[in-house]
């Protein structure tokens, strides 16, 4: 029975980390995939996961012993998961919204807490009935709940491993949620047989399994038929509503769909239009490349990162140029263009002067910055505002600065922003001085061309803010190329001298903010300033609370937090009363802060290399790894611990050296990126730290429901209460540090706050009474 059950644990893991990667990509296709919407999915599924073991666990002192309850739940979690995949499908029906259309932060926080609320609440109650049932078969309560942990742990990092590896690549949606379902009830099958049953009604529970069994068959039957197909296109129609989908397909790096409106396609990366053929947004083509062409006499060669295809290439083929450079991270979007061919498409892929580099736009400026020969006329950065840390990385000091290396004499960086031609708000100012401020930290020359959608040009050369008006309309007549919408008045109006006034006057260059405008990769403010637009547009409401949000700094987190452990600390010591919430809230900020150093890690990743959809499985399996061999070896010395006061209080300073550390690591990081790059020591550096920071943690909990237990060998609920708090800690982490900590405090100053707060609780831990054990009533 013990290995049946532990194979359960195992399988419980496994299922709730590929769980997790499944629903998080399919809703970021609905809610496009920015961090935030990451860390409302986190913190949702977290939350329940903390109510289902602090209140669900709790009915396992009366029915968690018998381990046919945990068959039970792993029954239910089965039965929910096809559900939960469907209710993911139509989320945007269910808030109301159409397809490309963006989402405010209310609708992304309730359609998420609904459509997960089955399964995270089941998940959290999994592992306290798990606890009980394995304490009921073994006697001892106090190393069951390590063991069911570490076994959780495990089936964790197997989980992130296949779903990477083998599900993602191989697998629909529907089949791995069918895989999953099927091995669910296989093993609640094996735990009713091992069980004999539901004791006292052994007919009813032969009858069970059969029932159990034969539903196992059938789900295993339409996962091999070609049904689940037809099935799964279906389910994907109900995402697009109202659309001609014809095709969607997953790749490492994210979902791929085109919808059809009479001849006019339409492709989608990840629920985000990014181009539109054979009819592009000629206005936007025309501007982007035509008007920063003006400030280069000769162009010879071009690099586009991103947002080439569909109307921009076609632009750039106008010119004689030697060489046009295109960056596209995913080749599955170059093949679904190839396989949808327009005539417009089709002349960009075919121009022989085209290369196409299926790399991260970023990474390739780094490559050809190291080569001294590699010089190009005109950089296009051609993405949306930095909404997300992947598109913030194109808008940092440190990228401006690698984009110098490639630029010739006379070249010019071009970078878009939201603007307007009427009114700038508060957070569209923000956005362009920030953008300003940046660039004009590396290049002494920057122009604004202010419209709905603003152009910022840079360059090392006088010409781009010195050359007279006429000069650059004579340079336009001369060029007499063919265009649709461009014309000397059009030209006439956005250079004009009487909108550039207009346009530096409304954005106020700052008002001596300029310090806190520079955005940098270890302190992404861009990225602040891109999400506080994104909820001017879509959650207005919330618009005043973000906004303040923006004013804080370390100081203002420190002193408070300091100032209430302090008095916490004096009213233990004085009174004698309060200990005994003491170890919930260590665990609980250690949840924050084992939240912290996985999202810490997964941001430096996605900073440095613009990937980390690919990666991320090795992130979550890299941290669990950490988790389960610190719970493992812990759980093994319990019996042999005589002062856990001690080995806790050891823990606590450990975790605080750990944070003290990580800025110094990651700041060297960012600076040798450049040889990190090239050995490819940085990714691995990454991983460890990360199952450094998951072996901290999981060391953390086995003791502390030993000492929480006081001895007297009884679960009452205490794996819930810690599982609870574990969770409630880590959703705090999910959603302030990824939103608010690192945009507007920094990676570096993150770090330490989370040193302070592991200071803080060690200040706590030291009120243990008779430094081991803490009484429970």
């Amino acid at each position: 029975m013990k290995k049946v059950l532990s194979f359960g644990f195992l399988l419980m893991g496994f299922t709730f980390t590929v769980t997790q990667g499944l629903l998080i990509r399919e809703l970021l296709v609905a809610f496009f995939g920015n961090e935030l919407s990451i860390g409302l999915i986190l913190g949702n599924w977290l939350i329940l996961e903390a109510l289902g073991s602090g209140l669900l666990g709790k009915l396992a002192d009366k029915w968690g012993d018998k381990p046919s309850s945990f068959a039970v739940l792993q029954i239910l979690f089965a039965l929910f998961l096809p559900l939960c995949l469907y209710a993911a499908y139509v989320s945007r029906s269910i808030v109301g919204a159409i397809p490309g259309e963006g989402m405010g932060l209310i609708p992304i926080f309730w359609s998420t807490f609904l459509i997960l609320t089955p399964l995270a609440l089941v998940d959290g109650a999994m592992f306290t009935f798990g606890c009980r049932a394995f304490a009921s078969l073994t006697g001892r309560e106090t190393p069951s709940i390590g063991r069911v942990y570490v076994f959780e742990a495990l089936g964790a990092i197997a989980g992130g491993l296949i779903f990477t590896y083998l599900f993602i690549p191989f697998l629909s949606s529907l089949r791995i949620v069918l895989v999953l379902t099927g091995l669910n009830l296989i093993s609640a099958a094996l735990i009713l047989v091992a069980s004999n049953g539901f004791r006292g009604k052994r007919l009813f529970g032969k009858v069970a399994i059969f029932l159990i069994l034969l539903l196992t068959i059938i789900n295993f039957g339409f996962l091999i038929s070609t049904t689940a197909e037809r099935v799964q296109r279906w389910a994907v129609d109900k995402q697009w509503v109202g659309l001609d989908l014809i095709y969607s397909e997953n790749s490492v790096y994210g979902n791929v769909a085109v919808v059809k409106l009479e001849s006019q396609y339409t492709f989608y990366v990840d629920g985000i239009p990014v181009l539109t053929a054979p009819d592009p947004d000629v206005f936007m083509s025309e501007e982007i490349v035509h008007l920063p062409m003006l400030f280069i006499p000769e162009p010879k060669k071009v690099l586009v990162l991103s947002g080439g295809l569909g109307g921009v290439l076609n632009e750039l083929a106008k010119y004689p140029l030697r060489g046009i450079d295109y960056a596209e991270l995913d080749p599955l979007l170059i093949e679904v263009v190839q396989r949808f061919p327009t005539p417009l498409t089709l002349n960009e892929i075919r121009d022989p002067r085209l290369h196409v580099e299926y790399i991260d736009g970023r990474l390739l400026v780094n490559q050809k910055s190291l080569d001294p020969k590699q010089e190009y006329d005109l950089v296009i950065v051609n993405l949306p505002y930095p909404s997300s840390l992947q598109l913030n990385r194109y808008y940092t000091l440190e990228f401006f600065e690698m984009v110098r290396e490639i630029l010739s004499e006379d070249g010019v960086l071009v970078i878009c922003s939201p603007g307007s031609l009427s009114y700038l708000s508060e957070e569209l100012r923000d956005l362009n001085n920030t953008a300003y401020h940046t660039l004009s930290k590396v290049y002494p020359h920057v122009r604004p061309i202010p419209g709905d959608l603003t152009l910022w040009l840079a360059s090392t050369s006088e010409e781009l803010t010195s050359v007279p008006l006429e000069t650059l309309i004579e340079r336009w007549e001369d060029r007499a190329l063919e265009v649709r919408l461009l014309s000397v008045p059009h030209i006439r109006l956005r250079l004009g001298q009487l909108r550039q006034d207009w346009f530096w006057s409304s954005l106020g260059e700052g008002e001596g903010r300029s310090a806190s405008l520079i955005n940098q990769d270890l302190h992404p403010v861009g990225l602040y300033y891109g999400i506080s637009y994104w909820h001017a547009l879509f959650s207005p409401q919330l618009t005043g609370i973000f906004s303040r949000l923006g004013r804080l700094n370390l100081w203002a987190l420190i002193l408070p937090i300091a100032g209430i452990s302090l008095i916490m600390f004096l009213i233990i010591r004085l009174t004698g009363k309060g200990d005994r919430a003491v170890i919930p809230l260590v665990i609980a900020v250690t949840g924050f802060t084992g939240m912290t150093i996985d999202i810490m890690m997964i941001f430096a990743f996605q900073s440095l290399y613009g990937y980390v959809y690919h990666w991320i499985g090795l992130f979550i399996t890299a941290f669990m790894a950490g988790l389960s061999l610190g719970g493992l070896l812990m759980t093994r010395r319990l019996s042999t611990i005589v002062r856990e006061k001690r080995v806790l209080l050891s823990l606590e300073g450990s975790m605080v050296i750990f944070w003290i550390i990580i800025p110094i690591i990651l700041y060297n990081l960012y600076v040798n990126f450049t040889s990190a790059l090239i050995s490819g020591w940085a990714q691995g550096l990454l991983l460890i730290l990360n199952a450094v920071g998951g072996f901290l943690v999981g060391s953390q909990f086995p003791l502390a429901n030993k000492m929480l237990l006081d001895g007297r060998d009884k679960l009452k609920g205490s794996a819930g209460i810690l599982y609870a708090s574990d969770l409630v800690g880590a959703f705090v982490g999910s959603i302030v540090v990824s939103v608010v900590l690192i945009p507007v405090i920094g990676m570096i100053r993150t770090c330490l706050l989370a040193a302070i707060l592991k200071l803080c609780s060690m200040l706590l831990t030291l009120t243990l009474t008779r430094g081991s054990r803490v009484e429970q009533s």
